[in-house]
């Protein structure tokens, strides 16, 4: 028996080997921990991350010792035991929570999160989850709606490296000399770190999920157990301690999510984790590790590590909050333990041990691999049906509740009608009105501004310009206004676009997506602020030759910012608006900031539109959010600076709440953009506020 990541020991100490190590299990404790602390949002552990990479060079270190013992002991390798063991070790436990996230999918979230999951539960069953992230262009750190398996991806590592290194085992070790099995380890390490330094520059999001770049981590391991029979002793041992923790420590407190990773940084908790098995557990730290409570967490780490993360999803998605240091976090972290320990008692123990009947004699385990793929599988088609009969059912219902109740909805004049629209939309969701037909399964994105435009005429990416200066509206006129800033500035291009046609005024739009018109840096989520600053500096050399009638600036609030050098964010806010109305009036007098929309933290469209039993009423967000707040310190600058300014607020929200739909029309397509067709339809009372902001 062994330890691996997989599998912790969990024998009696009396069953023990005499290899086995106490401070391994603390290890897995740490490990563990600070990947959850990671997830959780801790803010001094933005790289706990690095715990995967501790438990990757553990496992490489005990499975070679594992190989190693039995060719000396037997002469050979059986890889029908090694893939026995590993069934045993890995595939209860990972395939009930798959299964179980893959139920709560179904019962507690959308049609598309459901369809999602079942897919990733494929792919995880075959342990392909890693190639399934890359394929798909997963971002490890995106919080836009992340797979509930998406922590998979570790173990479709280890057993994709255990594919080879068996085989490697039984080819060596009983024909070759020890030395030969620790160059091979030496070769994949070098060849792995190689490819991982060069993927990890030039395709950064791929690269942490790719085997390749990841071997070396395993081979760390592996290679140190060729050469370490026994831990270091004294002076040595105590300073390899020190030293080995200090550096995992330096990873999880000084990396970030913006951090180039795995790559040469990863040897920093590689190098750290190969000096803690080399101290061994007779030091300082070692004691410290072999407590028995951090024992016990490596003993369910496993168990722990598969519920922590989609545990956290659940809790923050049916208790939203843009802080994420609430207590919220530790209900998060008791339900993984409490889950994570009833697992590794009921489940993972009695078939490490051979407890259940079926498995008790020769290599019966390894129908596990197959009936574990097959079982997912299963459940997972049946879920999909369940969750597409479902949605079937909700149109059908709403289709007939729509042609009993349907009210036509007349585009506005001004505001207050467009209040009296959203105030009766609140009332029926309160009323319980189920959603519209054809808004299920992600419709409300169906209709965005890019419909008016295309790719050529904004910016995006490292783009540090458009492609093509795009005109709307009245194409011909000589009355120009131009619209400038993100996406929620070019939000509203739709309504601009008919206000043009309608009024002769040629609509000429600057915008770049998740930049915004004022020069503040917007750092976080790896966006390039370089190309953000040349962007802003494009615009302006474009408007001064474009001598525009008016120009119109729309931003998202506060997006992506952070505390600069002692400055607030409210402060950097206020002056980046002041700058860019003082700059852009001496372009022309007549400028007009925009306030932003609410977004819709706590009630997202794709996550409320799908789920069982949804109304209307469920869809209803509260308003709450940093982009309305931003508008306090929006206006003010503003108009200090000589600009006018107009509260689109109104337009989408009432004091009692901000419904996703008025009638049948949609009016968010997402957590924080507008659907074509509320823009649209509000076209004529944004241009009286526009006006009425002017006057």
């Amino acid at each position: 028996m062994s330890q691996t990541l997989a599998a912790p020991r969990t024998t009696p100490d009396q069953s023990r080997p005499s290899s086995w190590r106490p401070d391994i299990q603390g290890m897995r404790a740490l490990a563990v921990l600070l990947v959850i602390a990671s997830h959780m949002g801790i803010p001094f552990l933005g790289g706990g991350y690095v715990g995967v990479d501790v438990f990757f060079v553990l496992s490489g270190f005990l499975i070679t010792q594992l190989l190693l013992r039995e060719a000396e002991k037997t002469g050979s390798i059986s890889i029908a035991g090694f893939y026995a063991r590993r069934a045993r070790r890995i595939l209860p436990a990972a395939s009930l929570v798959t299964i179980a996230v893959v139920l709560y999918a179904l019962f507690f979230r959308s049609i598309p999160m459901l369809a999602q999951t079942t897919g990733d539960a494929g792919w995880a069953s075959v342990f392909l989850a890693n190639w399934h992230m890359v394929g798909s262009g997963a971002d490890y750190f995106s919080t836009d709606d992340p797979s509930l398996l998406q922590h998979y991806w570790s173990l479709a590592v280890e057993e994709q490296f255990y594919l080879v290194w068996p085989l490697l085992a039984l080819a060596l070790l009983p024909r070759l000399p020890r030395r030969w099995f620790f160059s091979a380890a030496v070769v994949i390490f070098g060849g792995s770190l190689a490819w991982s330094a060069y993927t990890t520059g030039a395709n950064p999001d791929a690269a942490y999920f790719d085997t390749f770049a990841r071997a070396f981590e395993l081979a760390a391991g592996a290679g140190l157990a060729c050469v370490l029979t026994r831990p270091l002793a004294g002076r040595w041992a105590q300073a390899a301690g020190v030293g080995g923790i200090a550096l995992i420590a330096i990873a999880a407190l000084a990396y970030t999510e913006s951090t180039a990773f795995p790559g040469w940084n990863a040897l920093l908790p590689v190098a750290g984790t190969m000096l803690l098995l080399s101290a061994g557990p007779d030091t300082a730290v070692g004691r410290a590790l072999s407590i028995r409570p951090l024992r016990y967490i490596g003993d369910i780490s496993f168990s722990l590590y598969l519920w922590h993360w989609p545990v956290i999803q659940a809790v923050d998605y049916a208790l939203p909050t843009e802080s994420l240091l609430r207590w919220h976090v530790a209900l998060g972290f008791a339900i993984s333990f409490v889950l994570a320990v009833l697992t590794f008692h009921f489940v993972e123990r009695p078939f490490q041990h051979r407890k259940v009947p079926w498995i008790r004699h020769g290599h019966r385990s390894l129908w596990l691999w197959p009936v574990s793929v097959g079982l997912v599988l299963a459940i997972g088609f049946g879920a999909s049906v369940a969750g597409d009969d479902r949605a079937a059912a909700q149109e059908a219902a709403a289709a007939e509740w729509q042609a009993q109740n349907a009210q036509d909805v007349i585009p506005g004049d001004d505001v207050s009608e467009v209040q009296t629209q959203l105030e009766d939309a609140l009332a029926q969701a309160s009323d319980g009105a189920p959603i519209p037909p054809g808004m299920t399964d992600n419709g409300t994105h169906a209709h965005t501004w890019h419909e008016v435009t295309d790719g050529d005429c904004y910016a995006s990416g490292s783009a540090a310009k458009a492609d093509e200066v795009c005109s709307f509206g009245d194409t011909e006129s000589d009355d120009v206004v131009a619209l400038v800033g993100d996406s929620h500035a070019a939000m509203w291009l739709p309504a601009f676009d008919e206000i043009g046609k309608a009024q002769g005024i040629r609509i000429v739009l600057f915008a770049k997506l998740s930049c915004g018109a004022y020069p503040v840096v917007q750092d976080a989520n790896g966006l390039n602020q370089g190309a953000c600053d040349d962007f802003r500096e494009w615009t302006e050399d474009q408007l001064e030759q474009l001598k525009p009638d008016t120009i119109v600036i729309g931003s998202r609030g506060q997006l992506n910012m952070s505390e600069q050098d002692g400055v607030s964010i409210d402060d950097q806010w206020s002056e980046g608006v002041t700058d860019t109305v003082t700059r852009f009036r001496e372009i022309t007098p007549d400028v007009v900031v925009f306030g932003d929309v609410p977004s819709r933290p706590d009630v997202q469209p794709v996550n409320c539109v799908d789920v069982a039993g949804a109304s209307q009423e469920g869809c209803v967000a509260t308003g709450d959010s940093t982009e309305r707040d931003s508008n306090t310190i929006t206006q003010p600058a503003a108009e200090a600076a000589g600009a006018s300014f107009v509260d689109t607020e109104d337009l989408v929200c009432t004091d009692d709440g901000c419904p996703l739909f008025v009638g049948e029309l949609p009016v968010y397509e997402d957590d924080s953009h507008l659907n074509r067709l509320w823009v649209e339809h509000v076209a004529r009372a944004l241009e009286s506020e526009i006006e009425a902001a002017r006057e």
